[in-house]
């Protein structure tokens, strides 16, 4: 009877409820198994934690971290803590996939006194800035305030801020017809190509560079 392959392991930071939010394709079932992080009991994580707080897990044991419209929730003082947790529970083979709202498009909007206008899939400028309203909303009536943006970034600052936090490579790129930042980042030196095929296991395809 043949051994079963194992499988590799993914922490979904911020994951909101089961099967929610986007879904990276290069981490996909039965090769690898989400382990869920959210600080919202409601959704009913694996791991119940903020974001910038994984002492519930050990050193080195996931394969891969991947966070979704998270980090903006953190102060930007708490963004390089944040990150050096995530890369601690990364085996030395491990990467970081994160997205976050691209600012700097926001801002090109805001620029033309549309600010109000929606940019993509109903969300405007106001919400990539100060927050979705509706889930604003949504959150206070729950009690909580885990919804609130808490800071922004564009390229150059999230780039700034993982490598602040110590991981070894990394590439950023802009989706703009997402309006989004999207990143990833490498425990051990790795060379521009390897990062590039990552990068087409991983992301959404055509960025912009």
């Amino acid at each position: 009877m043949p051994t079963p392959t194992p499988t590799r392991q993914w922490l979904n930071i911020g994951s909101g409820p089961a099967g929610s939010g986007l879904r990276p394709p290069g981490l996909a079932a039965p090769q690898w198994t989400e382990v869920r992080l959210d600080a919202d009991a409601a959704v009913h994580p694996d791991v119940l934690a903020p974001a910038n707080d994984l002492s519930a897990l050990p050193d080195a044991c996931m394969d891969a971290v991947f966070s979704s419209h998270c980090i903006e929730h953190l102060y930007l003082d708490q963004a390089v803590p944040a990150l050096r947790e995530w890369r601690r529970v990364l085996r030395p083979d491990g990467f970081l996939l994160l997205v976050c709202p691209d600012l700097q498009a926001a801002a090109e909007m805001i620029a033309q006194d549309r600010l109000m206008d929606v940019a993509y899939a109903g969300i405007r400028p106001y919400d990539m800035v100060f927050s979705h309203q509706g889930l604003v909303a949504q959150g206070r009536a729950a009690g909580h305030t885990f919804m609130e943006h808490k800071s922004g970034y564009t390229r150059s600052l999230l780039s700034a801020v993982v490598n602040e936090a110590g991981f070894a490579s990394h590439a950023a790129m802009r989706l703009r017809s997402r309006f989004e930042l999207w990143l990833i980042a490498t425990v051990a030196p790795t060379a521009e190509p390897e990062i590039r095929t990552l990068a087409t296991q991983h992301f959404l395809p055509n960025p912009a560079p």
